[in-house]
């Protein structure tokens, strides 16, 4: 029974399939099985999380209590620093009378000009990490400090909030493996 079954007709068990040509099928295949495998989100679904983040990180400004209003007493000496959809960098913790300066090691992509910083905490007030972004901060948060790039300062603000809302945990913002 088995050896006058058409290449066209799936096995038992996958009846389910549609009928369709070997080729397309196998890709059909080849491609379901990959996407569990977190060593492939590197590419397609980072890509998305990297690009999705962020907007929902600036839509959280709008969520009561989340919002800075004054920099944490008590952040890393080192951080890491992210532009949006690029490269993550370390950067470095100061302060300035009441206000934090984050200086980002690195040179950045010509291209990107960053017009401010997101200091983003945990609930637990754990620091994220800093996510630069171009253009102008959001309406209406307060400056809690700047970030040093090179030649250029931009202003610094802040967010406290669940970071499974904003990142996908095979996709980290901010990781480690960028600090020395």
């Amino acid at each position: 029974m088995g050896a006058n079954r058409s290449a066209l007709t799936p096995p038992r068990g996958l009846d389910y399939l549609p009928a369709m040509p070997p080729r397309p099928l196998l890709l059909l295949l080849l491609s379901l099985s990959a996407c569990g495998k977190p060593a492939d989100r590197g590419n397609a679904a980072c890509g998305l999380a990297a690009l999705a983040g962020p907007t929902a990180l600036l839509t959280q400004f709008s969520v009561p209590r989340q919002t800075l209003s004054r920099p944490p007493a008590k952040l890393p000496e080192r951080l890491v620093a992210r532009l949006v959809a690029g490269p993550a960098l370390p950067a470095i913790v100061g302060r300035s009378d009441s206000l934090l300066v984050i200086g980002v090691e690195g040179s950045i992509p010509a291209a990107i000009k960053p017009g401010y910083g997101v200091l983003v905490l945990d609930t637990s007030e754990k620091t994220r990490g800093v996510m630069l972004f171009e253009g102008l901060p959001v309406e209406g948060a307060p400056s809690i400090g700047t970030v040093s790039l090179g030649n250029s300062t931009v202003p610094l603000i802040g967010i406290q909030l669940d970071p499974t809302r904003i990142e996908d945990p095979h996709c980290p913002f901010f990781p480690d493996s960028v600090l020395p």
